[in-house]
């Protein structure tokens, strides 16, 4: 017990009598500042970008989770759709290629668009589907949120350029929802 007590002193004095280390709070305090502008959506170029900042706001998401979400689903659309409905699609969305972009590249041999590549024609006609899930899972989001990040977009579509739009959005995400 004594021994206990004698080197607790010991360990207190030396705490309490050795120079103080300022600089270390100051980059801890500096790394969480850069955490969370990082993931409030003023850093990453989306801030001004309404249909990221809708999923935001009405999902809970970061920005690089809406845009990386909404990136994958507009990917899957582009797979779906001819050029010609895509641009149309697109030229509806602000930033297409910057959402585009923003899709996290995933290990092509893991996940389940992994496996379905590995299954010939018929997981070729449902790995779009899965690289969705797994962009989501990627991101840290859950794949319960596709539809609801889907029907924000719709809303979004109808309102700045009406059924059309929404339509070919619908037609290109048919093998997801």
């Amino acid at each position: 017990m004594n021994r206990l007590i004698i080197a607790s002193t010991i360990l207190s004095a030396t705490l309490l009598t050795s120079p103080a280390q300022a600089g270390w709070l100051d980059k801890v305090t500096d790394t969480a500042a850069k955490t969370v502008t990082e993931n409030s959506g003023v850093a990453g170029g989306f801030a001004d970008n309404a249909l990221v900042g809708n999923v935001m706001s009405q999902l809970g998401l970061n920005e690089t989770q809406a845009a990386g979400g909404l990136g994958s689903l507009l990917s899957l659309a582009q797979s779906n759709l001819g050029d010609n409905d895509f641009s149309q699609l697109s030229d509806s969305i602000p930033g297409t290629d910057a959402l585009l972009a923003a899709v996290p590249s995933l290990d092509s041999s893991s996940g389940m668009s992994g496996l379905l590549s590995k299954a010939g024609d018929i997981g070729a006609s449902l790995q779009g589907s899965a690289m969705v899930y797994d962009t989501f899972e990627k991101l840290g989001i859950s794949k319960d949120y596709i539809v609801p990040m889907v029907d924000i977009a719709k809303q979004y579509l109808q309102s700045q350029s009406g059924d059309g739009t929404v339509d070919l959005l619908m037609k290109g995400l048919g093998s997801i929802l």
